[in-house]
């Protein structure tokens, strides 16, 4: 991919969804006879002549301002992980109740209008919950608009250069969208579990009629506190780094205090008491007794592989990061020439 294309890409991180492909192609072909018009002169270096009409034509976020690609909420500098972020949940959400529904409609044999009518239903009673998730990610990104003096506000002025497009990524810069991801999501699940926990559950279709049974057990409101802990902490370390920009060995070593206190959170969760119960005493009695019964060893069996996961993945990122810090070369001190 030559220096045009990824201008023309570039670009079009910042422009919707439903006239990039277009705007995209347009800059390519312009600038690709702009540059031919150029390069007709005896002994015309091209590669001078791309680096210097690029520079004339403007940085990528002001190209793609020019073509009405202005947010006023969550300005350009986040749209693009926002709207990142947003397909993950809609993904998710939409992921966990197609399963639901999915195990209800073979377990109850439903055909027909029934079917129908539970489907019906499953998006009227979803649609909230939706909506939720929605309101929530928009404050977030909001308020990360106006607080954050991100490090890449250099590509807003007239000091862009387009040969930073051929540099190799710094191994120590922050990726802007990892991080706002990460702030995004912990938020999500703090107010999930601190604001929220009678909706996380199992939603079963029974007698015509969708009943939300709760999971969460008294044991693991007793990890509230240090989950709450860790994850603000992470939140924090977070925001510090988006307004750093950059990585450092401190940083890092904080980092990695937090991941070795997820990872012995998740192992308590996992040799303690069981932190997700199907309630069949609160049940006794009903018709969905049984069902609950045979639901209750599928929580665990999902719950583990999870709890598992959580520990496996934090000690990969310990041991990378580990391995680079010993690897990784102090600043010269001076210019090296």
């Amino acid at each position: 991919m030559n220096l045009i294309e990824k201008y023309a890409v570039e670009v079009g991180k910042y422009l919707p969804s439903r006239n990039r492909a277009d705007i995209e192609a347009e800059i390519r072909s312009t600038l690709e006879d702009m540059l031919e018009e150029r390069a007709q002169a005896p002994n015309a270096d091209r590669e001078a002549l791309t680096l210097q009409l690029l520079k004339e034509y403007g940085a990528p976020r002001k190209v793609a301002e020019s073509y009405g690609a202005v947010q006023y909420l969550i300005g350009p500098r986040l749209y693009p992980i926002f709207e990142m972020v947003l397909k993950i949940v809609a993904a998710v959400l939409l992921g966990v109740g197609l399963l639901g529904f999915g195990v209800n409609a073979v377990r109850m044999d439903m055909a027909g209008p029934a079917l129908v009518h539970a489907l019906g239903k499953l998006f009227v009673d979803s649609f909230g919950g939706v909506m939720m998730a929605f309101g929530n990610i928009v404050l977030v990104f909001a308020i990360l608009e106006r607080v954050l003096p991100l490090s890449d506000q250099k590509d807003l002025t007239d000091e862009w250069e387009p040969t930073d497009l051929a540099k190799e990524q710094d191994p120590d810069r922050t990726k802007i969208s990892d991080l706002i991801a990460e702030i995004v999501f912990t938020i999500i699940f703090l107010a999930l579990f601190n604001l929220y926990p009678q909706y996380v559950g199992i939603v079963i279709f029974n007698d015509n009629q969708w009943t939300f049974i709760p999971v969460l057990t008294e044991s693991f409101f007793r990890y509230m506190p240090w989950i709450n802990l860790l994850w603000a902490l992470q939140v924090g370390l977070d925001v510090w780094l988006l307004r750093k920009g950059m990585w450092d060995v401190a940083t890092r070593l904080i980092n990695l205090a937090f991941k070795l206190g997820s990872i012995g959170l998740a192992y308590a969760m996992l040799i303690g008491p069981a932190i997700i119960k199907v309630n069949t005493e609160s049940l006794a009695g009903t018709s969905l007794a049984e069902v609950a019964r045979e639901l209750s060893p599928l929580s665990q069996f999902i719950l583990i592989p999870f709890l598992i996961a959580m520990i496996i993945v934090p000690v990969v990122e310990i041991v990378q990061t580990v391995v680079y810090l010993v690897r990784r070369r102090p600043p010269a001190p001076f210019p090296v020439k």
